[in-house]
């Protein structure tokens, strides 16, 4: 008899276990790279938000009677990512490994399981929360989109 399966999370992996009458079995690991980096650690909790949305025709709309007329181009995903708090030294790696014009991203989707997509990032946000008296900062609400090229 098979029972619910369950969801563990932590900074270093995400597993979906699943108990069954043979034992438990570990149906798989999240991953989260950019470039071949995991960034995984740098992530908040919840820090990943997938979307998938549409790439429609010029002529998609509806008319005067109410029908909409849709001409799907192509469907493309987006990841809002969200950071904990960074030190310096750990926001410029996550900054730095978004640079390049494009980024291959390896991560767990829920339509597809475990993908590698080309994407791209823009407009990243952060604050300096704290500034210590060594000169170190903390950075925080440092997000940004991955978006499927």
């Amino acid at each position: 008899m098979r029972s619910t399966p369950s969801f563990h999370f932590s900074l270093s992996t995400f597993h979906i276990i699943e108990s069954t009458s043979e034992g438990v079995i570990e149906i798989a690991a999240y991953r989260f790279t950019i470039n071949g980096v995991s960034l995984l650690n740098y992530l908040a909790e919840d820090g990943i938000k997938w979307t998938r949305f549409d790439v429609e025709a010029p002529d998609t709309g509806r008319t005067l009677d109410g029908v909409m007329h849709r001409g799907r181009v192509a469907s493309k995903v987006r990841l809002d990512i969200t950071c904990r708090p960074l030190k310096s030294s750990e926001a410029m790696a996550v900054l730095s490994a978004i640079k390049p014009e494009f980024v291959t991203v390896r991560y767990i989707a829920p339509q597809d399981g475990s993908v590698t997509r080309t994407m791209y990032s823009n407009n990243i946000p952060t604050i300096c929360a704290t500034v210590n008296p060594d000169g170190t900062a903390v950075w925080k609400g440092l997000t940004f989109p991955l978006i499927e090229r």
